[in-house]
């Protein structure tokens, strides 16, 4: 038998889900946030932090000031004995002693006096000058001014036959100048030439540098021994040579003109011997002079020293000490203009007058006349000379050098100066009063 089918339960329906709440995507996490008090708190915190520094460091603190030291004991110096036994002022200084006039005695039978000495030149000399040929004068100028023609340096241009020719003239260094000329005819400078002289090259006068080798002397001294004494002190308050000065420009410097220059001392100078009398003191003023004549590549401003003037207007002659570096070099290097503006400019314009004179030069291959190819010929050699005129013009220009006001230095003392202890003028004067 079967048993029959017993009927299920109803289960329930679940309803549907709402379309718009079914996501596809998985949540984003959460975005962490500052928290605005904490913000707030901080920036209070770091702005009283500041303006308490602020208001520390405005105001005056008391610092404890340590003795300071010195680094040379001057209480224990040796001192020379020589220097004891000099005078302790001007006014102890003993008066030289006149040399005295020896007594002539009786003159002698053969002696001639003033008035005959005097007839006898007068006479001599109007003898000269009554027979003074001019013919030798004028044959000495010529003299003259053909050995100053040998030991010049220049160029001459002689035309035979439409060619020219270039006569150099070169100097010996054995005294007798030995002349060179490469031309037609040789040269002599008794005999008038039709040659024209041109002027020297300055870029060759540059690199010379004549005049930088005026400040050292040429002479060969072929001695193996002094033949100076050993000098004493002249005073004890000397600045001896070779103690160096420091000081700082008060006005600048710029090489385009020649001028002088003034310095202040900025450190105090005592005597070399014993390092204890203020002579040169702090704050005198130093006048000198400086060279404007710069040669091309130069950097540095030569100058040198002239005058020292103390601050109570007491002054003292310098015998032109020459001026350096705080490092020791001659001279002072700050600013350069080259003045490669101009220079580029006149190569450029001199370019455009050679690519100007090209094109106008005739076609070898045209039938233009005679007249018109001279035209040509001519306006195309003009225009090539003035654009290499301009060229060698901006070429020979010499650069600029200048020195800031401030600028630091130092002058060397190159001869012994003989001072006095420094003490203002005017303080003696209302002291002996």
């Amino acid at each position: 038998m079967s048993t029959p089918a017993t009927p299920q339960a109803d289960t329930p329906v679940p309803p549907k889900v709402d379309p718009d709440s079914m996501t596809l995507r998985a949540p984003p996490r959460p975005v962490v946030r500052l928290n605005r008090r904490m913000l707030a708190l901080g920036a209070g915190t770091l702005a009283a932090a500041v303006l308490g520094g602020t208001l520390w460091s405005l105001q005056t603190h008391k610092r404890e000031r340590n003795p300071a030291t010195e680094l040379y004991n001057v209480d224990r110096v040796s001192r020379a004995e020589s220097l004891d036994q000099l005078p302790k002022d001007y006014s102890k200084i003993p008066v030289p002693v006149k040399p005295t006039i020896p007594v002539l005695g009786e003159p002698l039978p053969g002696d001639l006096g003033p008035a005959i000495l005097s007839a006898e030149r007068q006479r001599q000399a109007n003898v000269s000058a009554a027979y003074n040929d001019p013919a030798h004068a004028d044959r000495l100028t010529r003299l003259r001014d053909a050995e100053e023609a040998a030991r010049s340096t220049v160029f001459f241009r002689s035309s035979g036959n439409g060619a020219k020719s270039a006569a150099t003239v070169t100097t010996a260094s054995a005294g007798s100048p030995s002349v060179s000329v490469s031309g037609n005819q040789p040269f002599n400078p008794m005999t008038p030439t039709s040659a024209t002289a041109q002027a020297v090259d300055p870029t060759a006068a540059q690199n010379r540098q004549e005049q930088k080798a005026a400040f050292v002397a040429n002479a060969s001294d072929t001695a193996t021994r002094n033949l100076a004494s050993l000098q004493m002190p002249a005073s004890p308050y000397q600045v001896m040579a070779g103690t160096v000065i420091p000081a700082a420009l008060v006005t600048g410097i710029n090489s385009d003109l020649p001028g002088q220059v003034i310095a202040n001392v900025t450190e105090a100078v005592y005597d070399t011997a014993t390092g204890r009398y203020l002579l040169i003191p702090q704050g005198s003023r130093l006048i000198g002079r400086y060279d404007s004549q710069v040669s091309f590549g130069q950097r540095r401003v030569l100058l040198v020293w002239t005058r020292l003037i103390l601050p109570d207007t007491s002054s003292i002659a310098l015998d032109r000490l020459p001026g350096i570096d705080p490092a020791g070099y001659a001279g002072l290097e700050d600013g350069v203009d080259w003045h490669w503006d101009r220079i580029l400019a006149g190569a450029a314009l001199s370019t455009l007058l050679g690519v100007g004179a090209e094109l106008a030069a005739p076609d070898r291959g045209g039938s233009d006349g005679k007249v018109i190819v001279a035209i040509r010929q001519g306006a195309q050699d003009t225009v090539n000379q003035v654009g290499q005129e301009i060229t060698k013009r901006n070429m020979s220009i010499q650069p600029t050098l200048t020195i800031r006001p401030g600028f630091p230095m130092r002058v060397m003392v190159s001869k012994d100066l003989v001072l006095r202890p420094y003490q203002p003028l005017f303080f003696v004067r209302g002291s002996s009063q």
